[in-house]
């Protein structure tokens, strides 16, 4: 990295396959980093930052990583800034995370993307395979379909493509909604002097993603190790519990083959204020409860198989990140109730409310 930062040498071909590894705020490679203009939050998107540098007009560079620069708010400026001279010509993605780079305990799908330093071409060449020794699968789709302002999509297969294209039936964000979504405040190892096993007087819930079970919250749990009430005074109170009420709960994180990767929950209490786990998201309304109705159905939204589809495409994490909820669409408000008042299943939920006739990402 020392070289390609101080070198006067260009090429018309770059590969690399870089190291992955989080880069420490005002470190010294983070310090080198940003003499070049450069300000990423992992060292593999510096290999790719500096190797764009390098290359001549025309010049393609090929790159295999995770797929994590494509979304999110930490990569927001490496994207922009890498999207805003090269193009876009290829994308290869492997459909699983066990044989590719497995035994290395790499959690995001790895993705490998050629780019052009020059204009994003008309068209991207879409691939997919199993692993590194399966056959490939190839498409080719418009940009449009692939590079937005926000991310990057990889719509790998014509059912990917399907996913996005059904979304457009919700126009809303969260902050449309007057919602917003934040992390859970408590990490249980740091805060062991405010955790019970047993409830006590004055101790509330203490919720965690293992309380999430077939869509519900269950407090307490037997199933759950540990410590589930959370007893302390003020100011602790105020820093880690949320006022009483109605919130849904998102899963940050899923296994790596787990089967769906949103998986919400409503957590619903007048009378207890709630500490939500550090691997826990919560959207809320200006840090209050949400309406019930409401409540309930943006979590029938969340856990409907077309929106998880969906999420799959744009997000390459095994984790769901508070930014990714903040950027995805949701029904209008009166559309939520509804949803919320619906005795079907979601999928079937979905498409009386949305009016959707065709849910083929289903």
């Amino acid at each position: 990295m020392q070289w390609a930062l101080h070198t006067d040498e260009h090429f018309d071909l770059v590969i690399q396959n870089p190291p992955y590894h989080k880069i420490r705020s005002r470190s010294t490679l983070d310090s080198d980093l940003r003499s070049a203009g450069i300000a990423v939050p992992n060292i593999y998107a510096g290999f790719m930052a500096l190797g764009a540098l390098l290359l001549d007009a025309g010049g393609q560079q090929v790159s295999i990583t995770p797929r994590s620069w494509m979304n999110g708010t930490y990569f927001s400026h490496f994207r922009r800034t890498l999207l805003a001279s090269f193009g876009i010509d290829a994308i290869h993605t492997f459909q699983s995370r066990s044989e590719v780079f497995g035994d290395l305990g790499v959690l995001q799908e790895t993705i490998i993307v050629s780019a052009i330093n020059g204009p994003q071409p008309d068209t991207i060449r879409l691939s997919s395979s199993v692993d590194h020794h399966d056959t490939p699968v190839t498409r080719h789709v418009s940009a449009a379909q692939v590079v937005t302002n926000d991310f990057v999509f990889v719509p790998a297969s014509s059912q990917d493509a399907e996913a996005v294209k059904w979304m457009n039936c919700a126009r809303y964000t969260l902050a449309d909604l007057g919602m917003t979504v934040s992390t859970g405040r408590v990490v249980d190892f740091r805060s062991r002097e405010y955790l019970a096993y047993e409830p006590s007087d004055g101790a509330v819930p203490m919720v965690y993603p293992a309380n999430i079970t077939r869509q519900r919250v269950v407090h307490p749990r037997d199933s759950v190790r540990k410590p589930q009430w959370f007893r302390a005074t003020e100011p602790v109170r105020t820093k880690f519990l949320v006022p009483a009420g109605t919130y849904v709960l998102v899963k940050r994180f899923s296994a790596k083959e787990e089967k769906r990767r949103l998986v919400a929950a409503v957590w619903s209490d007048d009378g207890r204020q709630p500490a939500f786990d550090n691997k826990l998201n919560y959207i809320h309304c200006a840090g209050h409860g949400l309406d019930p109705e409401v409540a309930v159905g943006l979590a029938v939204w969340l856990n409907s198989k077309p929106v998880d589809d969906y999420f799959r495409v744009f997000s390459g994490h095994t984790q769901v990140n508070a930014g990714d909820l903040r950027q995805m669409r949701f029904p209008s408000l009166d559309q939520l109730r509804r949803l919320g008042e619906s005795t079907h299943d979601p999928e079937e939920a979905i498409r009386r409310v949305m009016g959707m006739t065709r849910m083929e990402a289903a």
